[in-house]
């Protein structure tokens, strides 16, 4: 089975030449007890969307539904529970309560992610405010972009960056200076993985993929929405 994913640690990331994370390992399994072998491609995300998109890749994970995405795929049951945080300058003293208070804030979001619905919808109203970073390695990117002051906010899972900021402060000490900020954004959301529905045998590879995950898993695959 060809599966694209893209660098978002700790849930899929390489490692010694090989790809690793949370989301992999199961990822591995299900599809093992499926019958096939995984063959995972990591990518950057825009690319390994397009990927599956085209019907080029079989699966691609880690995301979640959206309305717009859900025209491209089969969504999968949830494999993971993530939520987004704000991540700040210490010094920076950001107090927020609602999506109107980043008014008269940069924000950073790495593009082609899909966000709680209300941050999105204040995107949508505020896209001036936004800046959306799309390289390799957004996340890093994008941390790296609030130590030089360049954004006043950035929008990220929280595992993947503090993940980040506990692996590259050695080696970027300025990093040390970006703390996450209290109140998750929106609620916590559950990670998927989703078949390409260009696949004439995606929506039949869903539901086999969703009866192997509760085997091995049922709390993930009957994880509320």
């Amino acid at each position: 089975m060809q599966i694209v994913t893209s660098e978002y640690p700790p849930f899929e990331y390489s490692e010694d030449g090989r790809i690793a994370g949370t989301d992999t390992k199961v990822i591995r399994q299900v599809v093992e007890a499926m019958g096939y072998e995984p063959r995972i491609e990591l990518l950057p995300w825009i690319r390994a969307e397009a990927k599956a998109r085209r019907g080029d890749a079989d699966m691609v994970y880690s995301l979640t539904h959206s309305d717009a995405r859900a025209a491209h795929y089969h969504f999968t049951d949830p494999i993971n529970q993530v939520h987004d945080m704000f991540f700040a300058l210490r010094d920076a003293n950001i107090d927020w309560q609602t999506m109107d208070d980043l008014n008269d804030l940069r924000v950073g979001i790495s593009a082609s992610y899909s966000y709680a619905p209300e941050f999105m919808e204040w995107i949508e109203r505020h896209p001036a405010s936004v800046t959306q970073v799309s390289h390799e390695q957004p996340e890093l990117t994008s941390l790296k972009m609030l130590v030089h002051r360049r954004i006043d906010l950035f929008i990220c899972e929280r595992s993947v960056c503090e993940y980040l900021l506990e692996k590259h402060v050695d080696e970027e000490p300025e990093l040390s200076r970006v703390r996450s900020i209290p109140g998750i954004v929106g609620a916590r959301r559950p990670f998927r993985a989703a078949f390409s529905r260009r696949n004439p045998e995606g929506e039949v590879l869903r539901d086999a993929f969703n009866q192997a995950l509760r085997k091995l898993n049922p709390s993930l695959g009957d994880a509320a929405e």
